[in-house]
């Protein structure tokens, strides 16, 4: 079997530019043409977020270095059956004087390679978008294992946002592992996304507003031309004038929007997450959009929560599992009032859902003991 053993290409780079990666030896000497052209190219973060991954390229790979790659090191790797750290070639790629966003036209190729969907925006190189999973009798993409794009981290929100900017990590862990480009379109939400996982079929909450955020941005024109504000809601644009998507009653017409059919995923749906996940890895507003409104949106639930539960004089600990349970909708309040009733109430939260969501659940435990350890939870009330 014809593998790879040694790779060469620079070590600096700067966006924007060229460069030539070859394989400078493979484990026997002079393979054949045939067997050479077989040679694979995966690209990740030094972290190990998937930038791109591309098949049968041949031992030299020439890529022009896209924009959203601008301050990562990547780490780029031929195989032919399975890549490895151990042949590959580190390069850091030099950041930006100022943010790369696409001001033109926007053209978004996507290709179905078995089970998984990748695209392309404007002819850079490729990146994952999702796999195709059943729920139900619903089919939808899915991308938790490993999002394309930027993470969130508490340290660059703790000036702003204070105790908040860790309080939310083991929800935000559990929900996405940090990834705001984390999707979720097979189940009745049709349509989820973020790093706190905004669903979009409850209307005037989540991912609704949330979306109508992203669009009061100057580069929502770019991603979504065919979407504007109206009287503070959504609407489309069409040949008959503008078509409301979504009101205090019903998302229906924007779920159908971002999903089409919500029973199977096709190339549009895949071009909506997309696009999204272009938008998040160029526009460092895009990003902070979402994480501005995760903080204001938990704030809020919390204060909404408080006039139908017992929160008053609780724990921070208690809230935080409280928050977690009814923002992924484990339990209503008759449920928590009895926990918070028990001996020990911080285990009888956590047990609230314990046989259908054991590891999120031990996920959300081992955060909250860990902020617990840093003395981060534990001090204060509500």
């Amino acid at each position: 079997m014809l593998l790879v053993r040694e790779v060469t290409g620079p070590s600096r780079v700067a966006a924007g530019d060229m460069a030539t990666y070859r394989v400078a030896r493979f484990n026997v000497d002079h393979p054949s043409d045939a067997e050479a052209c077989q040679v694979n190219w995966l690209v990740k973060t030094d972290t190990g977020t998937a930038l791109t991954n591309v098949h049968q390229q041949g031992p030299e790979w020439h890529i022009t270095i896209p924009g959203t790659w601008a301050g990562l090191t990547i780490l780029v790797m031929p195989y032919m059956r399975s890549a490895t750290q151990q042949v590959s070639v580190r390069t850091k790629v030099e950041a930006l004087p100022g943010e790369y966003i696409v001001t033109g036209g926007l053209h978004v190729r996507t290709v179905q390679e078995g089970r998984r969907y990748y695209a392309s925006v404007n002819e850079e190189p490729r990146f994952y978008v999702g796999t195709d999973v059943s729920y139900g009798p619903r089919r939808g993409l899915m991308n938790s294992q490993n999002p394309y794009g930027p993470r969130y981290a508490p340290e660059e929100n703790e000036e702003t946002q204070g105790f908040w900017a860790y309080y939310l990590v083991p929800t935000i862990t559990c929900e996405s592992r940090g990834a705001f480009n984390c999707i979720n379109t097979y189940d009745r939400a049709r349509f989820t996304y973020g790093h706190m996982q905004f669903a979009v079929h409850t209307p005037d909450e989540n991912f609704v507003l949330l979306f109508r955020e992203f669009l009061a941005l100057p580069s929502a024109q770019v991603y979504f031309p065919d979407l504007t504000l109206y009287n503070g809601r959504i609407h489309q644009k069409g040949g008959q004038g503008l078509v409301q998507l979504e009101d205090r009653e019903s998302s229906a017409p924007l779920q159908a929007y971002l999903n089409p059919d919500e029973y199977r995923v096709d190339a549009r749906e895949a071009e909506i997450a997309a696009r999204f996940m272009d938008w998040c890895a160029r526009d460092p507003q895009f990003v902070r959009r979402m994480e501005d409104f995760a903080f204001q949106d938990q704030r809020k639930k919390v204060r909404r929560h408080a006039r139908k539960l017992p929160l008053e004089g609780l724990s921070d600990k208690l809230c935080l599992v409280i928050l977690d349970i009814l923002h992924q909708g484990r339990a209503k309040y008759t449920a928590i009032k009895a926990a918070l009733s028990r001996n020990d109430p911080f285990d009888a939260l956590l047990s609230i859902g314990l046989n259908t969501y054991h590891d999120r659940i031990a996920t959300l435990r081992a955060g909250i003991l860990d902020l617990e350890r840093k003395g981060i939870v534990g001090k204060r009330v509500y």
